[in-house]
């Protein structure tokens, strides 16, 4: 299955992998220094706000400076750009909108805690506010069709930030307890979330419908039933102008004691919420989760959350810096099929000579790895075929089975190897590149071609005998049974889908294991006759 979620100009598939720009960049000089950092990090892609109180500066007066100069910056610098509309919702803040929106809070309502004290969001039951958010942004795509919309610099949109509550469950003003008493909608009937204890509601009980339907959680449910038709509603509406992929970003709620309003914004599409948000929401294209949860187990517990057959992984941000993020996002690509991964903080990964930080070079590294091997990705997305090789706390190798060959990766910092003239392990700089925590990608493109790309891995593959095969033991010690029994053994890259060689690698270069120390990418042809069954005469 191709990724044919995100599009280039000319309609092709495009894996955008970059960094995130900070809020308040755009329109200065920094977004200079941003597009310099993903042009360090190898990526492709700039994610970059665009402002509801610039674009609309004074209450119908529209001002698109700003967007097309973010846009012209992105061209001249040769990547692709995701604009995010910072309008109601900045993290669940409406920071982003108009003065006259703020200062007319009687009719561009707050949200209202359970003490009757307005929190710091726009309330989502209030139609004025919806219609002035969806009136700008239907501006601001007008300009983007009319701009953009035959070089599509610009991939897709994201509609607001990490909406929801910031500091209560649900608004609690006469508005919205009206629409809490109202009968559950039947897009939601259907819909049960786990561990909402409604089983131990008596059917007389004197409690809302929605306490009825999703128990311990309908105070969370009603928020994401409201904040989805909110978002919607302005997604319909930006793709009846120009209709390109639409998506938002999660503020997650894997998070502490995962309780809405105290760990994460009420009303976001977390995982518990996204059948709600789905069933609200169909003309988003993708709900992508921020993940910054380092610890593994979180953070595919939130992958497999959020890749599902109506929803593609797309990761909007993650940590710019630390080796947790590195190894992560290779399992998202590999395992998850994520269509996208970007980071959070593009100005702040380089020092004042332009040099990726220190602390930033695991994920820079990373993200070369998958730019390389992008067209491979592509391709080979959610068919089985793409394999990661994420280094873990005490790991010093790991077991990979393939229908023919058993695979070995073995992490360089662990293991004493020797890989020829191509790493001068004597060197400094050769010993600091098998001191790297051990991350790679293979693909596997055809019963004996594999492609190799990642850094501080060698791998050793072992032909797999046939299941009739009575010499079994003997084949398996054979050396001719692995990685030695090669047709070829390339170092390259590839040019758009077209693989280009610039090394073969030989003798000492492929004795042992076949290995990438700092981000190589290497095809690897076996030879699928292992001379096993040739008879002695």
């Amino acid at each position: 299955m191709e990724n044919t979620f995100f599009t280039d100009a000319s309609g092709k598939p495009f894996m955008p992998v970059g960094l995130q720009a900070h809020n308040s960049s755009t329109g200065t000089g920094l977004i200079k220094k941003a597009l310099r950092a993903v042009a360090a990090f190898g990526g492709n892609c700039l994610e970059a706000p665009v402002y509801w109180y610039c674009v609309e500066p004074e209450m119908d007066r529209y001002d698109m400076a700003l967007v097309k100069g973010i846009i012209d910056e992105t061209r001249t610098a040769g990547l692709h750009l995701i604009l995010l509309w910072f309008g109601t919702s900045k993290n669940g803040h409406p920071n982003y909108v108009p003065e006259y929106i703020k200062r007319q809070p009687r009719t561009y309502r707050l949200a209202l805690g359970p003490d009757k004290a307005p929190v710091p969001s726009l309330s989502v039951h209030c139609r004025e506010t919806l219609e002035r958010d969806k009136k700008a942004f239907v501006k601001f795509m007008e300009f983007l069709k009319a701009y953009d919309g035959e070089e599509r610099t610009v991939l897709a949109v994201q509609i607001e930030n990490e909406m929801g509550y910031a500091n209560t469950d649900r608004d609690y003003s006469r508005p919205a307890d009206r629409d809490y008493e109202k009968p559950i909608p039947e897009a939601l009937k259907a819909i049960s979330l786990k561990d909402s204890g409604k089983e131990s509601i008596a059917p007389d009980s004197p409690v809302s419908p929605w306490k009825k339907q999703f128990g311990r959680h309908a105070h969370e449910a009603f928020s994401a039933w409201y904040h989805s038709l909110y978002v919607n509603e302005i997604a319909e509406a930006g793709k009846q102008v120009y209709p390109i992929p639409m998506i938002t970003n999660v503020m997650v709620g894997e998070q502490s004691f995962e309780e809405p309003g105290l760990c994460y914004n009420a009303g976001a599409a977390t995982g518990r919420m996204l059948d709600i948000w789905k069933a609200g929401a169909p003309a988003l294209d993708v709900i992508g989760p921020d993940i910054y949860n380092q610890n593994r187990r979180e953070y595919t517990r939130i992958c497999d959350v959020y890749t599902r057959p109506d929803n593609p992984l797309f990761i909007p941000e993650s940590p710019v810096r630390g080796e947790a993020n590195a190894m992560n996002a290779l399992l998202a690509a590999a395992d998850y099929g994520a269509v996208g991964i970007c980071c959070f903080g593009a100005e702040s990964a380089l020092d004042e000579k332009g040099e990726v930080l220190e602390e930033c070079r695991d994920m820079a590294l990373t993200m070369r790895i998958l730019s390389s091997m992008a067209p491979l990705l592509l391709r080979y997305r959610n068919t089985g075929n793409v394999h990661a090789f994420a280094e873990d706390e005490f790991e010093t190798s790991h077991y990979l089975k393939l229908p023919s060959y058993h695979v070995v990766a073995k992490f360089l910092r662990r293991h004493k190897m020797y890989f020829g003239y191509t790493a001068d392990t004597v060197s400094e700089e050769g010993r600091k590149k098998a001191q790297v925590r051990g991350r790679a990608l293979l693909v596997q493109t055809g019963p004996c071609e594999f492609y190799l790309g990642g850094a501080g891995v060698a791998l050793d593959f072992y032909r797999r005998p046939a299941p009739e095969d009575e010499e079994c033991f003997s084949h398996l010690s054979s050396r001719q049974s692995g990685q030695l029994n090669f047709l070829s053994v390339e170092e390259g890259y590839f040019e758009g889908e077209t693989w280009v060689a610039k090394m073969n690698r030989n003798g000492d270069e492929t004795n042992f294991s076949q290995y990438v120390l700092d981000g190589q990418l290497i095809r690897i042809r076996l030879n699928p006759d292992t001379g096993m069954d040739v008879e002695d005469n």
